[in-house]
């Protein structure tokens, strides 16, 4: 059994798609193992004593960080910047999990296939495909809970994917029916919960989303942001890559 926490940069929506921010979709997938969850927690836990002292019961949100507002405003002092930053990242590097997030650049989809494709089946698709070449095949796969219809939209998914070999039937070409090997139990957990594993797949969704978002368009990266992409690509990647990509 491995645990996988997911959390997603981006809108799975097709609405205002010619904004620069809703044209890709990133999905992370933080896999750790249960013996090191605990200290997983407990390193995550002495960081936000360190920074926010009693006001550490809270989920960190890396696109709250980004902004320097409220709790972090700190942040707007350059040299807490800098060190806030460091220390994060020492942390990520510390944690014991690997990782693999899915890239769905939404205007390639436009262009090559005849339908919308649900950008987040899309990508529990891709993550998936990537499992079946270890020999683990038993998850507990997390999310952030949102409404109850993508809820249920999200646990069908990946029933059906153990069933039919495919999240929806708009991917049939990445149809596998090894996938009835794996056997995924599914949890969503509201924020309020403070899951550590789903607070850095948050982190780690927005840095590296946000990075590769910005390189597609070749805009400039946020040192900050491009820094952790680096640190996961170089120290944490489950296959050798760091992201799977339709």
């Amino acid at each position: 059994m491995k645990y996988i926490f997911s959390d997603e940069y981006g809108t799975p929506s097709y609405k205002g798609i010619d904004r620069d921010e809703n044209k890709v979709f990133f999905l992370s997938a933080v896999i750790v193992d249960p013996d090191d969850y605990s200290e997983f927690i407990l390193g995550l836990t002495d960081f936000k004593v360190r920074w926010f002292r009693h006001k550490a019961e809270f989920c960190l949100h890396f696109k709250e960080i980004s902004r320097k507002e409220r709790i972090y405003r700190f942040l707007n002092n350059e040299h807490d910047e800098v060190s806030f930053h460091k220390d994060l990242l020492e942390l990520i590097s510390s944690l014991k999990f690997s990782f693999l997030g899915a890239l769905i650049n939404k205007i390639e989809i436009l262009h090559h296939y005849k339908q919308n494709i649900h950008p987040y089946l899309a990508s529990i698709q891709l993550i998936a495909g990537k499992l079946l070449e270890f020999p683990e095949r038993e998850f507990r796969w997390i999310f952030e809970s949102r409404r109850s219809f993508e809820d249920r939209l999200y646990a069908d998914s990946l029933e059906n994917l153990t069933i039919m070999g495919v999240t929806t039937t708009h991917l049939d070409w990445l149809k596998d029916h090894r996938f009835g090997d794996l056997k995924f139990v599914t949890q969503f957990r509201r924020k309020e919960e403070r899951i550590a594993g789903l607070e850095v797949a948050d982190i780690l969704a927005f840095a590296i989303g946000s990075s590769l978002r910005k390189e597609i368009l070749e805009k400039p990266l946020w040192s900050f942001a491009s820094r952790i992409l680096e640190v996961i690509k170089k120290e944490k990647s489950l296959t050798g890559h760091l992201y799977v990509a339709i």
